[in-house]
């Protein structure tokens, strides 16, 4: 299978085999341009032209008969939109998903308090469709009308590929609020809002993860080399299509998508909405089951935060070992140092743009590596809160599957097992979106019954770590501290962000 990841800052390739394993794997990169602060935006061109250069060197770097491929599939960041114009072509560059431009528009459709929102009962998120293209129709009124039709990344991607303009469910119910049991799209909900007869700049094919798109255009198979008769497999977002990746399939399971943010992902059997958490989504990912959805917005980037400014003397290959040894010197809980994981707001349980980070309980006696078990220990924390927040709504997580940038450290791993007293298990492959794309293409080609027994056989992993009791009851009076400290600090720090805009 050739499997593309179309991430923020570049997009990866990679040829996977029916067992699951690794077989090529290349990258390109592509420029954000940030035009205005909370702006973020891409070029489509960009995506396309990496695109090419990533399939073209993993094609290369691999020594299998390219005859061998049989399908594509594919995943992108999600809320990252594509306005086109009557020829099919971008008017207008894509909004990336940390795009906040719309958050007075977030917040506007907020307050409508429409049944629609029972995904989001915290807030409305800037990054979604529904704000962003009410900012384009308020602030860019001719693009939005010359706005033919509206697709996200890995719609486009798939539209480039096999010339058909379809939408994926899997984003567009997480993100633009279409419900597959009730009717489709909310268009009152859109006329509500200001976005009058926006489905109409919608393309009218939906199309389910897995389910054949069509055959790669004859034009790009002749320029990869490629077989006319390779399929294309819909995909989805990237974190959600990583869920295959990481065997989470079913309830009871949750997936742990660690990097700059952490993204927290999974199953259940039943609807249920409440406040703090996304979804339940109706089929978005598994035909059957409901998606629900948390997210940290700074994890790893708090870390390199540390490091850029508090481990300058560190060679800079070595600088988190170096950290991990200096933090593993210190008991749970950090000596009383309490981290909180706001520093660019909180995406769940609260929704709020304006908290920001915290650390107290300092002393002259604090070290540098008591101060990075803390930060470590904070984001944990922040992971356990959503976890504990899905419990109040009948979801108990039994094991969590993790990959990405956190792995590296078994002293992270271990303080994420502690803290949520849930065994952490880390997969083989760290590209868990490369791996889920796998899944979805040999389960559309009929070679595995169904998404789960795909990932059963496919998923393998690399170390287990199992909560440590005593470490995990240490662990229960700083994580009440944790929670005390948004609850006592929010005012306050509103009143800083509003001071500072």
């Amino acid at each position: 299978m050739l499997c593309f990841d179309g991430g923020t800052e570049g997009i990866r390739a990679g040829i996977i085999d029916q067992e699951g394993k690794l077989l090529s794997v290349a990258s390109a990169e592509y420029p954000t341009y940030f035009p205005k602060p909370g702006w973020a935006e891409q070029k489509p061109s960009d995506w396309w032209s990496a695109f090419l250069n990533a399939a073209r060197l993993c094609l290369e770097k691999s020594s299998i008969d390219l005859k061998q491929i049989k399908a594509i599939s594919l995943d992108a960041t999600t809320c990252t939109i594509v306005p086109l114009g009557k020829d099919k072509e971008p008017i207008y560059n894509a909004l990336l998903w940390m795009d906040v431009r719309a958050s007075k528009q977030a917040a506007k459709i907020f307050d409508k308090k429409h049944f629609a929102l029972n995904y989001s009962l915290a807030g409305v998120n800037a990054e979604w469709m529904p704000p962003k293209m009410l900012w384009l129709l308020e602030n860019e009124p001719e693009i939005y009308q010359k706005t033919e039709y509206l697709v996200e990344y890995t719609d486009w991607l798939i539209y480039k590929l096999t010339g058909q303009l379809v939408l994926n469910i899997n984003t567009i119910t997480q993100r633009w609020f279409y419900n597959s049991r009730k009717g489709g799209w909310p268009k009152d909900f859109f006329d509500e809002i200001g976005l009058i007869g926006i489905t109409n700049k919608f393309p009218q094919d939906i199309i389910p993860v897995g389910v054949e798109v069509g055959n790669i255009l004859p034009e790009i198979a002749k320029i990869l080399g490629l077989s006319p008769d390779i399929k294309v497999f819909q995909g989805g977002g990237d974190a959600f299509i990583g869920l295959l990746g990481l065997n989470v399939t079913q309830p009871g399971k949750i997936g742990l998508i660690t990097g700059s943010s952490n993204v927290i992902g999974g199953f259940v059997d039943h609807e249920f909405h409440g406040q703090g958490i996304y979804g339940a989504f109706p089929d978005a990912v598994i035909p059957g089951l409901w998606l629900i959805e948390g997210g940290q917005v700074s994890t790893g980037s708090i870390l390199a935060w540390f490091k850029r400014n508090f481990a300058r003397d560190l060679p800079s290959e070595m600088a988190y070992k170096i950290l991990d040894q200096e933090a593993a010197q210190f008991l749970p809980g950090s000596n009383g140092i309490i981290t909180l994981d706001y520093f660019q707001g909180n995406r769940t349980p609260y929704t709020d743009s304006k908290a920001r980070g915290a650390i107290w309980g300092l002393s002259l006696n604090s070290t540098r590596g008591q101060i990075f078990r803390s930060l470590m220990e904070g984001i944990a924390f922040g992971t356990k809160l959503i976890l504990d927040t899905l419990a109040v709504y009948g979801h108990i997580t039994n094991e969590i599957n993790v990959c990405g940038g956190a792995t590296r450290s078994d002293l992270f791993m271990q303080i994420y097992a502690d803290v949520c007293n849930i065994p952490i298990s880390v997969v083989k492959i760290q590209d868990a979106p490369l791996l889920g794309d796998a899944v979805v293409a040999l389960t559309g080609l009929g070679l595995y019954k169904d998404f789960d027994c795909a990932a059963q056989s496919m998923v393998a992993f690399s170390r287990k770590f199992e909560p440590n009791l005593a470490n995990h009851k240490q662990y229960d009076f700083y994580y009440d501290l944790y929670k005390k400290t948004y609850q006592s600090l929010r005012t306050l720090m509103h009143q800083n962000v509003e001071y500072n805009l």
